[in-house]
C-alpha cells in the first residue's frame, strides 16, 4: 500500500462561516452567522508539544482543521463540523504555497 508524503485524512465536511454585516433597529450588529464555503477537512486534537505551546499562549486552543487552501479565511470567522461550531484562532496558508491552510480552533461556547 503506497502512501502519498503529506497527505490527510481529509474526510471531515465543514463549513466556514462569516458574521453578517445586518444591524438590529438600534444599530448593535446582529449575531448572525452565513455559510462562506463548505470543504472537506481533517479534524485533529491538539497534542503533545503543540498542546503545551498552546497552552502558554492563553488562546485554549482546542482542534486543528486542515484542509486545501481557500483564499479569504480569516480569524474572524468560524468553522461549523457537524453541531459543533469553532472559533477561528488562528488561519495559516501553511509554506506560503496556496495547497494547504492549517486552522486552530477552540469550541464556541453558546
Amino acid at each position: 500500500m503506497s502512501m502519498v508524503i503529506g497527505m490527510t485524512d481529509r474526510r471531515q465536511r465543514i463549513q466556514f462561516l462569516k458574521r453578517t454585516k445586518e444591524h438590529d433597529k438600534y444599530g448593535e450588529p446582529l449575531d448572525i452567522w452565513e455559510t462562506v464555503k463548505a470543504v472537506w477537512a481533517s479534524k485533529e486534537p491538539i497534542l503533545g508539544n503543540e498542546y503545551f505551546t498552546a497552552l502558554t499562549t492563553n488562546t485554549k486552543v482546542e482542534v486543528k482543521f486542515n484542509c486545501r487552501y481557500t483564499p479569504g479565511i480569516t480569524n474572524d470567522m468560524r468553522i461549523k463540523h457537524g453541531n459543533e461550531v469553532y472559533e477561528i484562532l488562528s488561519a495559516i496558508n501553511v509554506k506560503t504555497l496556496n495547497r494547504d491552510l492549517l486552522c486552530y480552533c477552540r469550541l464556541v461556547d453558546e
